[in-house]
C-alpha cells in the first residue's frame, strides 16, 4: 500500500538525511533575491552556507530567469528603503534640533543626540551607495552566477511550455498544487509550476531525490495543521513518487541555516534575520512602501485565514483573552515573540484603543483614515465583528494588506 501512496507517508529522519547527502539542493527565486534583502553580515554567512554544498547545487532554468529578471527591481527597492529612512531621521533632526518649539534638551544630551542622528545618516547614506552602485556594477550577481557555474537547468522548449500552462488551468480550477495560490496573477502565473515540472524532470532523469528551498509560505506548496508547516504537500510528494519514484524534502532559509548548524557553526544573527525577513513575508514590499514596523498585516492576514486560533475571533470574549491565546500558541510562537505590538495586545483596554494604536502605524494609518471600518473600531462591540466586517467588503478582501487574499474565498 505505501508503495502505491508514498506521498502521503512521513519522510523519516533517515529518509531525509538520505536526501541531504545523496540528493541535489535547488533554490527558488525568491531566495534568490532575498540575498539582496539581508544586511551584510548576514549576506555573507548565507552565502559561506550555501557554498558548502556546492557539489549538490542544482537552479532550475525558470528560476534563474526569473532571479536574473527582477534583480534590478529588488536593488531598487532596497535603494527606496535607505532613502525614505534617511528622510524619517533628517525631518527629526530638524524636529528636534533645529526646531526651537520643540522641549529644550540639555546641551550634553542634544550634543549627543545630534551626534548620533548624524552618524545614523551618515551610515544608512553609505549602505544606499552599495545598492546604487550594485545597479552598474552587481558584486552580488557575480557571486551568484560563480556558485551556479553550469549548475542551471535547460529551459523548456515554447511548445513544452505551452502545454504545461494549459495543464495549469486545469490544476489551478482544482487546486492542485504548486501555483495554484497564484491563479490572479497577471505575470508569470505558472512560474511555480513550471519549477515544479523541472524539478521532476531532473529527479527523473538523474535519478535522485531534493530538497528545495523555498521563501513562499503560500498553502500551495505546504502542508499545514494548527498554524504549522508539517511538510510538503503530499500531492507533490504523491506526483513526484509516481513520475520519478524520488522523495523530496522543502525548507525555508532560517530552517536550512539550522539544518547546516548543526555539523557547523552558523551566526545566530543571520538565521535570526532571515527568519524575520520571512515572518513579515518574503516581498515585504506594498507600491514601494516597505513595512518597516515590527506588526505587519500581511502575516496577520495569513494568521486570520489559517490558523484555528484566528479563524474564530468572535469566541474571545476580550482583548486579554486574545493575547493569553496568543501566548499560549505555539503555532505563532515565532509571531508573539518577536512582535512588540502582538507582544502587548492586552495592554488595550478596548477595542477603541486597539484602533487608535494601528492609526500610529504607518502604513495602516492611511488604510485606517480611508476606512470605514478602520476609522470605526472603537464602535464595534466585539473581535468577531470586526473579522465578520472585514470577510463583507469585497475591496478589503480584494485588495488591503490587512487581509489575505484567501478570505475573498471564503466569503465567496
Amino acid at each position: 500500500m505505501k508503495s502505491l501512496f508514498r506521498g502521503y507517508y512521513k519522510l523519516t529522519d533517515n529518509e531525509i538525511q538520505n536526501i541531504w547527502s545523496q540528493g541535489f539542493i535547488s533554490l527558488d527565486t525568491n531566495v534568490l533575491c532575498n540575498i539582496y534583502r539581508y544586511s551584510e553580515d548576514t549576506r555573507k554567512e548565507l552565502i559561506r552556507v550555501i557554498k558548502k554544498y556546492s557539489s549538490q547545487l542544482w537552479l532550475t532554468n525558470h528560476s534563474g530567469f526569473e532571479f536574473h529578471k527582477n534583480r534590478v527591481a529588488v536593488i531598487s527597492e532596497q535603494i527606496s528603503i535607505y532613502e525614505e529612512t534617511i528622510k524619517k531621521f533628517q525631518a527629526l533632526e530638524n524636529d528636534i534640533i533645529k526646531n526651537p518649539k520643540t522641549p529644550h534638551l540639555s546641551e550634553s544630551i542634544l550634543q549627543k543626540f545630534e551626534k548620533t542622528i548624524k552618524e545614523t545618516i551618515k551610515d544608512l547614506e553609505r549602505k544606499k551607495e552599495f545598492y546604487n552602485k550594485l545597479v552598474f556594477n552587481d558584486s552580488i550577481l557575480s557571486v551568484i552566477t560563480t556558485i551556479f557555474n553550469k549548475k542551471v537547468g535547460e529551459a523548456f522548449t515554447p511548445e513544452e511550455i505551452i502545454k504545461i500552462e494549459k495543464e495549469g488551468e486545469e490544476r489551478y480550477k482544482n487546486k492542485i498544487p504548486p501555483g495554484f495560490k497564484d491563479n490572479d496573477k497577471t505575470q508569470n502565473k505558472y512560474g511555480d509550476l513550471i519549477i515544479w515540472k523541472e524539478l521532476i524532470r531532473k529527479a527523473k532523469v538523474d535519478n535522485k531525490p531534493f530538497i528545495l528551498i523555498i521563501d513562499d509560505l503560500k498553502e500551495d506548496w505546504w502542508l499545514k495543521a494548527q498554524g504549522q508547516k508539517i511538510s510538503p504537500r503530499q500531492e507533490l510528494s504523491q506526483e513526484l513518487y509516481k513520475e520519478s519514484k524520488q522523495t523530496f524534502h522543502l525548507y525555508t532559509p532560517d530552517r536550512f541555516l539550522e539544518f547546516a548548524s548543526k555539523t557547523e557553526k552558523v551566526k545566530q544573527e543571520a538565521i535570526d534575520e532571515v527568519r524575520e525577513i520571512r515572518l513579515v513575508d518574503y516581498l515585504p514590499f506594498n507600491n514601494g512602501n516597505f513595512l518597516q514596523n515590527p506588526y505587519n498585516p500581511s502575516s496577520v492576514g495569513d494568521l486570520i485565514n489559517r490558523s484555528p486560533l484566528f479563524s474564530n475571533l468572535n469566541k474571545y470574549n476580550s482583548l486579554a483573552d486574545l493575547s493569553q491565546s496568543i501566548k499560549e500558541s505555539y503555532a505563532i510562537n515565532d509571531l508573539f515573540k518577536n512582535n512588540d505590538f502582538i507582544k502587548n495586545i492586552d495592554a488595550f483596554k478596548s477595542i477603541g484603543d486597539f484602533s487608535k494604536t494601528w492609526g500610529t502605524i504607518n502604513p495602516l494609518s492611511e488604510i485606517i483614515k480611508n476606512n470605514e471600518i478602520h476609522s470605526n473600531l472603537s464602535n464595534i462591540k466585539s473581535l468577531g465583528d470586526i473579522q465578520n466586517t472585514y470577510r463583507s467588503i469585497s475591496d478589503l478582501t480584494s485588495s488591503n494588506p490587512l487581509i489575505d487574499p484567501n478570505l475573498k474565498e471564503e466569503k465567496e
